[in-house]
């Protein structure tokens, strides 16, 4: 489904500039992310994640200009077709960041960000750690993206907020695609946030405070994608089974 750059703008409050820059880019050749696809905001809420994080880190301070510099975008690019190549088992999880390590070369900002991002990373799974991580690793498989900050001029206060807002992204894109897949995921025994909270009603109840809390804290960034987000939620409880549904 196409996204245009007015529904970034209007609906979710993206600045113009930035949404035109990811509706308008070409499709990466040979890139395991964008496999299929023909244009490069599709379809799944794991592409609206570009344009919704920079925005915030354009409203936390970090030049527009650093941002959609195109090394860096580059940069960002390799880090989602490393992620894709890891997720479907053509790579594993050192080669992973080893690779990233080395595009990062002669490029990261501070040293001992990337060591800590880098530290937490390494684990088999994403636990939390420091300043990373939330404590269900389901909502932490996509933190490898949090590299896009180790090449980009963040100040020690820009990191603090930068993670602070995205983990309540994440979690809010996460969640939606964890209860629209909490069937198939069961059945197929695939990772699924909701699952890790607790199967049955628990599970949904956590996950709904944790939406609650999300926007919540995104309310303070961004208001238009906070309530976006929650009326999505609203909409994905049609997904909730019958026999879990509070009476």
């Amino acid at each position: 489904m196409f996204k245009s750059i007015s529904f970034f703008e209007k609906d979710l409050g993206v600045d113009k500039r930035i949404a035109r820059f990811f509706v308008d880019r070409r499709v990466p050749k040979e890139n395991a992310y964008w496999k299929g696809r023909l244009i490069y905001i599709s379809s799944g809420n794991g592409y609206n994640i570009m344009p919704i994080f920079y925005d915030i880190l354009y409203r936390i301070g970090i030049p527009l200009e650093s941002l959609l510099e195109e090394q860096h975008i580059l940069f960002m690019e390799e880090i989602l077709h490393l992620a894709a190549l890891e997720e479907t088992k053509v790579i594993d999880k050192a080669t992973e960041l080893s690779t990233i390590t080395g595009l990062l070369k002669g490029r990261i900002k501070d040293e001992a960000a990337f060591a800590r991002l880098h530290a937490y990373l390494s684990q088999p799974r994403p636990l939390p750690t420091g300043e990373f991580g939330t404590p269900y690793p389901a909502l932490n498989r996509a933190d490898n993206f949090l590299f896009v900050l180790c090449d980009l001029p963040v100040t020690e206060a820009q990191w603090k907020l930068a993670l602070r807002y995205w983990y309540a992204v994440i979690t809010t894109i996460l969640l939606l695609d964890d209860l629209s897949d909490y069937e198939k995921d069961k059945r197929e025994g695939e990772e699924n946030a909701v699952l890790e909270m607790g199967e049955g009603i628990e599970g949904f109840r956590k996950a709904e405070i944790l939406m609650s809390e999300a926007a919540v804290t995104l309310n303070e960034i961004s208001p238009a994608f906070s309530a976006v987000a929650q009326i999505s939620f609203d909409h994905k409880k049609d997904f909730i089974p019958a026999e879990y549904v509070p009476r």
